[in-house]
């Protein structure tokens, strides 16, 4: 199961960072924490297709974005779940559903914080 783990962690990850680029905030990549919490469950492919994500992830600021920016990262990460789910290709010709898309974006100090709950059905 990790191998499953770190796909999703691999996709997240850039999911994150392609939003932090398209809207100018940098930050330092060595520092980048990327983390599954408890309550992370994936059960697809099976009967009971179901898969939800929750975690963070962290990093050191090179220079403190404004609230604009922090606004429309929220909106690029908000966006990407359910565009990532109209992608993924089960078999038998079922479909994922978003039922959980709850994303926070905050700048701590010097460090840009993303929590999610992802959730699908």
């Amino acid at each position: 199961m990790s191998g499953v783990w770190d796909q999703f962690r691999r996709l997240l990850l850039g999911t994150v960072v392609e939003a932090l680029v398209a809207e100018g905030v940098t930050v330092v990549m060595p520092s980048v924490l990327m983390a599954f919490a408890d309550g992370s469950v994936f059960h697809v492919p099976r009967l009971d297709n179901h898969m939800r994500f929750v975690g963070s992830f962290v990093a050191e600021l090179v220079d403190v974005p404004d609230a604009a920016h922090v606004a429309a990262v929220h909106g690029h990460l908000v966006r990407a779940w359910p565009e990532l789910l109209a992608t993924i290709d089960l078999p038998i010709g079922d479909r994922l559903t978003s039922t959980r898309n709850d994303v926070s974006v905050r700048v701590d100090g010097g460090r840009v914080v993303v929590t999610f709950d992802l959730a699908a059905d």
